[in-house]
């Protein structure tokens, strides 16, 4: 895993606060502040060498939380859990590319549950890792557009700094000259040429503060500030993300000059500890991925960075330089609280995302369970508390969602992993919990490490996560450390007889830990245990009872065809999206989510199937079509999935392709051909595509027929194989036409049999992390002079359906869409397909099977 150090800032809440809250009957304002890898490196925490006038300030008047820890100790989990306020097993964002929403679509964050509380939320810089959100850092939490890096400003005389980091001149003038080398070589990603040769991991340069992207972050916060503030009759929630002190460490002159490079101590212990576990180690990939001429790294015996002394104190020297720098920034934004006279009713939180290592056991950055690495600076100011709280018992990042909550007068939600710390900030209590927990992975090895005020016990768990049963088994190493007697972590007590007792308290404060999260995994299993239920409504039936009826009891849409070629690019160089674009504005003005069907399928416009098209302008028209399809949706919010490719292969398990002419049912796409393992190179480019343009959206493989075992067979390799070229498909659907064809004869007339086989199929998809999606249910009546028998029959099948799904929820994502809301007539065939009304819009018997599915 690519090795990133974070900082978050501390926040400040400024609050008139009395032991049941506060006594202001307004709702007050908060500024989030998040530092990137800020670790406790401040003079209120009792680093003597760090030089922050500002924050030491603010302490003077704030509860500063010295024994505080982060979630997991890399940014992208660590932000998704304190933004949550739920722990990383439960967010499953414990990487660097797992998006948030994509685990839990409708997760609450802070921002968020305070913009429906009738906050105005806005944000600038890093809160959430961008590479955990959507491209509009997490778009449900901000009332105005999100500002992000790329959208600052610099000052005309420096512009942007190279890399998003360098102003220094000579280096500036290298970078130009590994662009110019790139390009001459016609390398297409010229960044990345550049930084896999040249990244320094530090730099000095005589320049104002706003050159660099902290202050220019800073530049934006202060006019957000203005924004937000306007409207006197509404509470605000601005956030604010500074990048530094994370690597490279780049400041102005000046900051570096604050400190005198002839004092800054090295790590005092650069070992592995006595007696402890290589699974605790990592060999700082992220320190080693910043080079220079002048830098050198070398791995020690034990895998471990060492580290030239002058080096260690040069990066050392960096940091602090940094963390200078950003203290700085922070009272900017304190000093325009107060010329605006905010500051009165205002919170204001700063907060570090995580520690970082120094040299300490031969570490640099995070990455660990060590204290260095978790332990992270909060701090939270009160408005008018007029007093200094220092608060030494265990405390942790998801208990800042509760807090803020009750700090600013708003109900807590229930389902939260942290506590409120008021009793903390208002003194009425010493201590809220007895232990934090952090987590660190390497490998299919888990690290649980629970942090109390003195001692630290990490249990290393193989292949299994706090939500699962856990046993003695299972465990493969453990540490404990005493940090009354050694606090530099140098030796693993555990297993020595003289902390027999201690050992048994924290082993016993993990079984409850681990008790309480698979207790609270089942609980929140069978609360989701909900099949997502929808259905869909063609262009022609918007604005009519259908779509009423729709409204009524759904909020998971499929327009019928509307996304498909044939509507959308019907002629060349035509384009039309205006009936996909009414959809997208139905789902926009009711919060409906929103599967996009077939772009990719049979139903390709006549004149990209015409007979004469090649290979290769079959390719060119899918890859345009694809292409502009995926990039408009993308960006869109209501639209969750997509069909990226429909019906490709036909019952007996042969590729669907086509035919001649252009009016029968037909696949032209097949006509590109197959790739040297016998699979069609357009589902390969479709998927490919999608990959890269629809980051944002899921990606389903659609089919349609009864439970063909050839087709079926084919399907799961060819998703397998699609997976194995690094493409993404995150799901498949079943298009359950009842009595459509000989194909679904059986499931009407040996109905057990047929779910059994479909039951199998729904458990190979969970089983390989994938979504199972009913995408198009309707029921076929064939003599419509027996209805009411019809009727009954459609209901029982939809109710043993039914049955069968709710079980398979325990196992992952199941959704159902019926295909229309009414009696469909198909021409050439007698009788009608039927939904969950009939042909009078009255409810049929399997309207209510539908209805009360999740009850």
């Amino acid at each position: 895993m690519k090795q990133l150090i974070f900082i978050f800032p501390i926040f400040f809440v400024a609050l008139n606060i009395s032991a049941q809250g506060i006594k202001d009957t307004r709702k007050p304002n908060v500024i989030f502040i998040a530092i990137d890898d800020l670790k406790p490196t401040i003079g209120a925490f009792g680093d003597e060498f760090a030089k922050t006038p500002i924050l030491d300030k603010l302490a003077n008047n704030a509860t500063i939380f010295t024994n505080n820890h982060t979630q997991q100790a890399v940014c992208g989990p660590s932000r998704a859990s304190l933004l949550t306020g739920k722990r990383p097993d439960y967010t499953k964002v414990r990487d660097l590319k797992t998006k948030m929403r994509d685990i839990n679509p409708n997760i609450l964050t802070i921002p968020q549950y305070f913009k429906e509380n009738g906050y105005i939320t806005a944000g600038v810089g890093k809160i959430y890792d961008p590479r955990c959100v959507d491209e509009f850092r997490d778009k449900p939490s901000w009332s105005l557009p999100f500002i992000k890096e790329a959208d600052l400003n610099y000052p005309d005389e420096f512009g942007k700094p190279e890399l998003g980091y360098y102003q220094n001149k000579e280096i500036k003038k290298h970078i130009t000259t590994l662009r110019k080398e790139a390009k001459d070589k016609g390398v297409s990603n010229i960044n990345k040429y550049v930084r896999d040769r040249y990244k320094p991991p530090f730099e000095i340069s005589n320049v104002p503060d706003e050159a660099y992207t902290d202050g220019a972050i800073t530049v934006s916060a202060l006019s957000l500030l203005d924004e937000v503030s306007k409207d006197s009759n509404k509470p605000f929630f601005l956030a604010v993300g500074f990048k530094r002190p994370h690597l490279p460490f780049v400041a102005p002159k000046k900051y570096w000059d604050l400190y005198d490079k002839d004092a800054i101590q090295l790590a005092a212990f650069q070992k592995q500890s006595k007696n402890g576990t290589d699974l605790a180690y990592h060999n700082s990939g992220e320190m080693r991925s910043y080079l220079s001429p002048e830098v050198e790294y070398k791995l020690n015996e034990e895998n471990l960075l060492d580290m030239d002394e002058d080096l260690q104190k040069k990066l050392i020297h960096g940091y602090y330089a940094c963390v200078s720098f950003v203290d700085v920034q922070v009272g900017k934004i304190i000093e325009k609280l107060k010329q605006k006279d905010l500051d009165k009713n205002t919170i204001i939180v700063v907060l570090g995302d995580h520690g970082w290592h120094l040299g300490d056991h031969s570490l640099w950055n995070k990455h660990s369970n060590f204290e260095q690495a978790t332990r992270s600076p909060l701090m939270v100011y009160v408005p008018n508390g007029n007093k200094s709280v220092k608060v030494n018992s265990p405390t942790e990042f998801v208990d800042l969602f509760p807090t803020l909550c009750e700090l600013s007068g708003l109900n807590i939600p229930e389902n939260l992993d942290g506590k409120s710390l008021l009793p903390l900030i208002n003194q009425s209590n010493d201590v809220v919990k007895k232990y934090a927990v952090s987590q660190w992975h390497k490998g299919k090895v888990t690290g649980y490490s629970f942090r109390t005020e003195t001692y630290r016990y990490t249990v290393w768990i193989d292949k299994k996560k706090s939500t699962e049963l856990i046993t003695s088994n299972d465990i493969v190493a453990q540490e404990l450390y005493d940090y009354s007697k050694d606090p530099l972590e140098t030796t693993n007590h555990f297993g020595r007889a003289e902390y027999k007792t201690i050992q048994e308290e924290l082993i016993g404060y993990s079984k409850t830990y681990f008790n309480s999260e698979l207790l609270k995994s089942k609980s929140a299993k069978r609360s989701s245990n909900t099949i997502i239920v929808g259905a869909t409504l063609n262009h022609n039936e918007l604005n009519t009872i259908k779509e009423k009826l729709f409204l009524k009891d759904f909020n998971y849409l499929t327009p019928g065809n509307a996304a498909k070629q044939t509507k959308i690019h019907p002629k060349p160089k035509v384009w039309n999206w205006e009936q996909i674009d009414d959809f997208i504005s139905l789902a926009q003005k009711h919060d409906l989510q929103v599967r996009l069907h077939g772009p990719i399928s049979p139903q390709a416009s006549k004149w990209a199937k015409e007979d004469h098209r090649t290979p290769k302008e079959l390719d060119q028209i899918m890859t345009e079509f694809a292409t502009a399809f995926a990039i408009k949706f993308n960006s869109e919010p209501t639209v969750k999935w997509m069909d990226v490719v429909n019906e490709t292969i036909l019952p007996n398990g042969k590729w669907f392709g086509p035919k001649e002419g252009t009016n029968k049912w037909e696949n032209p796409w097949l006509k590109m051909g197959l790739d040297e393992n016998g699979y069609p190179l357009y589902i390969l480019k479709a998927f490919e595509i999608a990959t890269k343009h629809a980051t944002n959206i899921k990606l389903v493989y659609n089919q349609n027929a009864g439970m063909q075992a050839e087709m079926w067979d084919k399907l799961k390799e060819t998703i397998l194989y699609i997976r194995s070229k690094g493409y993404r498909v995150d799901g498949f659907g079943w298009q359950g036409h009842i009595g459509l064809s000989p194909t679904t004869k059986a499931l009407k007339e040996n109905t057990d049999v047929e779910l059994k086989k479909l039951s199998k199929l729904i458990d190979w998809a969970h089983q390989n992390s994938l979504e199972f999606h009913v995408t198009e249910l309707d029921y076929f009546i064939d003599d419509l002079t027996q209805l009411k028998v019809g009727f009954k029959n459609q209901a029982t099948f939809y109710q043993k359906l039914v049955k069968l799904l709710q079980e398979k929820t325990k196992t992952g994502v199941v959704t159902l869409n019926l295909w229309d809301m009414g009696e469909r007539i198909k021409k050439g065939k007698e009788g009608a397909f039927q939904s969950i009304y009939d042909s009078k819009f009255q409810p049929t018997p399997a309207y209510n099977v539908i209805k009360n599915i999740n009850e």
